[in-house]
């Protein structure tokens, strides 16, 4: 557990730098949206080509990319337990959060920390499904609760301008079809995605905010309680009776207990979702994840 233990710390360092730029006035209350910009224009575009340049579209590779996109949509369907008399942004705020989980920023450098290569391809699938349910499926959904209504023709236009969903989809037809692109293009993209976790931990830090409204801390409460009470049942059933070799496996129950996705921030942020919320709800979620991951990788199951 050295490996998983250096990971973590390094990222509370980062976070914590964050936090403390912030609190000694370097930097605004409002300067991450521009970290979160960059993230999502050109980091996690180029993270995505990266780690789908190798990928084949095998029946189980397709089966672990379809599994994590529903079980993202599972879990924010199930958000609607806790919205009963809650405000409008109040709602946004948790299914925005239910839907997205930290894989590219915290998922793939953990499985690669815990499983080595080996487990790569499948971290990398399920990375794509869950694509699909946070950049996607978390535009169409913010629509709900906006301010002046549902308007899913701007939602659409939205995704189809999107980079992350553009070299999503990229990726996916050149792992198709065979097409790669020119060796430079990846040094380029290999290059820009190393910046992917520190810039978003530091981001996460410049957020950090504890003091908000009792009827927000007793929504997070609740959110926290069932995000993970399905994830423990999710990673036993997967455990039980998921059809997967173990370096597909151990991905997969990586995926169900990791935190929530820093993204939601930043459309909490945009859409007006009381982000101040949903970056206490991350916090939270990453420090109950790393002792969910402690506790199931270094304690209960076999070494891969």
């Amino acid at each position: 557990m050295t490996q998983i233990n250096s990971v973590f710390l390094l990222m509370a360092a980062v976070i914590a730098a964050g936090f403390l730029l912030k609190r000694a006035g370097l930097v605004g209350d409002q300067d991450y949206r521009i970290l979160f910009k960059l993230i999502v224009g050109i980091v996690i575009p180029c993270l995505i080509l990266s780690n789908f340049k190798n990928v084949t579209l095998t029946p189980a590779y397709l089966s672990l990319f379809v599994v994590a996109c529903l079980y993202g949509l599972a879990l924010s369907g199930l958000s609607y337990l806790l919205l009963r008399g809650k405000t409008r942004e109040q709602k946004g705020m948790a299914v925005l959060n239910f839907a997205g989980i930290n894989v590219g920023f915290i998922g793939i450098p953990l499985a690669e920390a815990l499983f080595g290569q080996q487990a790569m391809p499948a971290i990398v699938a399920i990375h794509g499904g869950n694509a699909v349910t946070l950049y996607a499926f978390c535009i169409l959904h913010a629509q709900l609760y906006t301010d002046g209504g549902a308007d899913f023709g701007s939602a659409l236009r939205r995704l189809v301008k999107s980079p992350p969903l553009i070299a999503l989809a990229a990726a996916l037809l050149m792992a198709a079809t065979g097409l790669r692109l020119p060796a430079f293009c990846y040094t380029f993209t290999d290059t820009v995605s190393k910046i992917n976790t520190p810039l978003s931990m530091l981001a996460v830090g410049m957020t950090v905010d504890f003091f908000i409204e009792a009827g927000e801390r007793r929504l997070i409460g609740q959110m926290i309680s069932l995000r993970y009470l399905v994830a423990a049942v999710a990673a036993a059933l997967l455990w039980r009776f998921a059809p997967y070799r173990p370096a597909e496996l151990y991905p997969l129950m990586l995926f169900v207990l990791l935190p929530g996705s820093i993204n939601c921030i930043a459309y909490c942020s945009e859409y007006g979702f009381h982000p101040k919320a949903a970056a206490l709800f991350n916090n939270l979620t990453n420090l109950v994840s790393f002792a969910a991951l402690w506790l199931v990788f270094g304690l209960l199951l076999p070494p891969l």
